[in-house]
């Protein structure tokens, strides 16, 4: 497997957890990362940082890594820079090739995983010089990101060139599937969501109501996940000007370039407190926070294709750990939310707009509790087991 990952994506250990289980061995190729892998795991190897790199790649790739650290990942800044570079400095079909390359050749695979696009042209270049079989597993609608004109059509070309090559094609949801089949005439590309597993849901506690000295009344509502732009959490830390329900408070757990700008937002709000921030927790400690809250908040808007058919992965968190969902109206999350009676979704596109909602969602104690109701039936049908299966069956078909 090969990502461009610095912080495994869940979604790729859980499908290594799930392989190696049915009697694979698995390798995942990922970048260097100075602070990772302290759980030790032996499945990944790391590129960069050692002879077989260096030159350009490796310096765009170690400035990179230094200006994710300090810049909102995709902030008009990181994507002018970003642009900047894939036009002047290195070429986007070519510059992880050149960085996975000589690492990969290490390994005689039998199939070669390509997760997300960048890794496309590599995975198979890789799986061409050992003649196996090529995956590729499409995270998003890559090209249709936030880029400028030049780079999504650049992207969309990649896509289009390698696309052919692949013996699977599978994505995270029916509408990016839908729009691959179409785009590149594929006959199938098989769905694998990123489901949490399906284990006991964490108790119900009142860690962050111990933790910030809220009284018992207080109702929690919550937003997990990295604290970058475009996921509209300006309105969201905004909105909470404007909530009428006194007992309603926002907790933000996460971190990011952007927790400076929110928490400035926070503290210029007039009256009590009603916005709190809590770190970034590892991930098998998430749920037990999730779980803490009265509900969640997805406030992601259709700023690009790709947003617009996200089902991002707290909305699977939230339903693992049985917390109702406030989710923006976009096809996928309305799909999953309101299909199933567990939460509410609605137009976030202002502060105003999502105020509204917030106080909607806590005006009847009587319908969150069918709405948790329908989450204990949801989260055993929604979750990684049921995914298993059909991930397993796409690497049978391949042997």
């Amino acid at each position: 497997m090969l990502t461009a990952d610095r912080q495994i994506d869940r979604r790729i250990l859980l499908q290594a957890d799930s392989l190696e289980k049915a009697g694979w061995q698995v390798t995942i190729l990922a970048m260097k990362d100075e602070d990772a892998d302290r759980r030790g795991d032996s499945r990944v190897v790391r590129v960069g940082g050692g002879t077989e790199v260096g030159g350009l790649e490796e310096r765009v790739a170690d400035g990179y890594r230094q200006l994710a650290r300090r810049l909102p990942m995709n902030g008009p800044v990181m994507r002018l820079l970003k642009a900047l570079a894939w036009r002047f400095l290195v070429d986007q079909e070519t510059f992880h090739a050149r960085l996975y390359s000589g690492v990969a050749s290490r390994f005689a695979p039998q199939v070669v995983v390509a997760h997300d696009l960048p890794m496309l042209p590599v995975s198979c270049q890789v799986a061409r010089a050992c003649g196996a079989r090529l995956v590729y597993d499409s995270h998003e609608l890559y090209s249709e990101q936030e880029f400028p004109v030049r780079e999504k059509k650049r992207w969309a070309e990649i896509e289009e060139r390698y696309i052919g090559h692949c013996d699977a094609v599978m994505t995270i949801n029916e509408s990016i599937a839908g729009e691959l089949a179409r785009r590149h005439a594929l006959r199938q590309v098989h769905v694998v969501s990123n489901a949490e597993r399906a284990s006991d849901p964490p108790p119900r506690s009142r860690r962050f109501h111990e933790l910030f000295g809220l009284p018992a009344t207080r109702k929690l509502l919550l937003f997990q996940g990295g604290l970058s732009a475009n996921r509209n959490l300006q309105a969201l830390v905004e909105a909470m000007r404007h909530v009428t329900n006194p007992d309603v408070v926002l907790v933000i757990l996460g971190d990011g370039a952007l927790q400076q700008n929110l928490m400035r937002e926070a503290r210029s709000q007039p009256g009590a407190q009603r916005v709190f921030f809590h770190p970034a927790v590892p991930q098998h400690e998430l749920l037990t926070h999730t779980a803490a809250a009265d509900a969640g908040v997805i406030p992601y808007q259709a700023t690009c294709l790709n947003n617009y058919f996200c089902t991002p992965n707290k909305l699977f968190e939230f339903i693992a750990a049985g917390v109702p969902i406030l989710g923006s109206d976009l096809p996928e999350i309305s799909k999953m939310v309101t299909g199933r009676g567990i939460g509410l979704v609605g137009d976030m596109g202002s502060a105003r707009a999502i105020a509204g909602l917030i106080d909607q969602l806590f005006a009847d104690d009587d319908r969150v509790a069918v709405w948790r109701e329908n989450l204990q039936h949801t989260r055993k049908a929604v979750c990684w087991e049921a995914e298993e299966g059909k991930l397993l069956a796409i690497y049978e078909a391949l042997e």
